[in-house]
């Protein structure tokens, strides 16, 4: 049983993932922290996993709650900082990364934006860690105080340790989509809402919906 608690637990939140701060109107010199909770769902995906669940009786996938914190700065007008960290439970899932940002304005409404940097996970106080590299673009509409936004990421994972199985566990690469909707209240205050969901990679837990409800605040 010992060795099927860390597979739930990372069933709790899925696989972590970093992107470019959708919406973020920051100007140079400008810090803003972000904060917000966190709805989860992931499924096991590898067959060996799935038989021992079976025998226990356990199910394959479930639900979890948490949250976020964040900060960013801006250097200049297109590149910036980011740093992003989220928890479940803290002996459950933690999930943290730092990226590099870059933004350019395609049109008065229309932005580009570019991520790269590392993401680091642990599952169950370490029973399942990975060191990942990773690669983000995404585009943001904003019409008014309202801003949309979608995000492709790329995790390409430098190695994986787990103690809950003798076999060897390989670096898996994933992919994830996420959607982004958000408000902006004022210059300081804004509320975002995101869905992502992985839509390729072959890895041992499948992130089928990770949703967050968060706010930005200029400091």
């Amino acid at each position: 049983m010992r060795h099927i608690k860390p597979i739930l637990a990372a069933v709790v939140l899925g696989v972590g993932a970093a992107h470019a701060e959708i919406g973020s109107n920051a100007a140079p010199g400008e810090f803003h922290v972000k904060f917000g909770v966190i709805h989860g769902l992931g499924e096991v995906a590898d067959p060996r996993v799935l038989g021992a669940l079976s025998i226990l009786g356990q199910p394959n996938s479930a639900d979890g709650e948490g949250f976020m914190a964040g900060l960013e700065y801006q250097y200049t007008e297109q590149l910036g900082v980011n740093g992003r960290y989220e928890v479940a439970d803290f002996d459950i899932y933690q999930n943290f990364r730092l990226t590099l940002d870059w933004k350019t304005d395609l049109t008065e409404e229309l932005s580009l934006h570019l991520a790269g940097g590392y993401n680091w996970q642990n599952i169950l106080r370490r029973n399942s860690e990975t060191d990942s590299i990773l690669a983000n673009a995404g585009i943001c509409w904003e019409p008014s105080a309202w801003f949309f936004g979608a995000n492709y990421s790329r995790i390409f994972a430098i190695d994986t340790t787990t103690n809950f199985s003798s076999d060897e566990i390989p670096e898996e690469h994933l992919d994830l989509l996420e959607v982004v909707a958000g408000y902006r209240f004022s210059d300081n205050f804004a509320l975002t809402l995101s869905y992502e969901e992985q839509i390729g990679g072959d890895t041992l837990i499948e992130m089928k919906k990770h949703v967050i409800l968060g706010v930005r605040l200029k400091l």
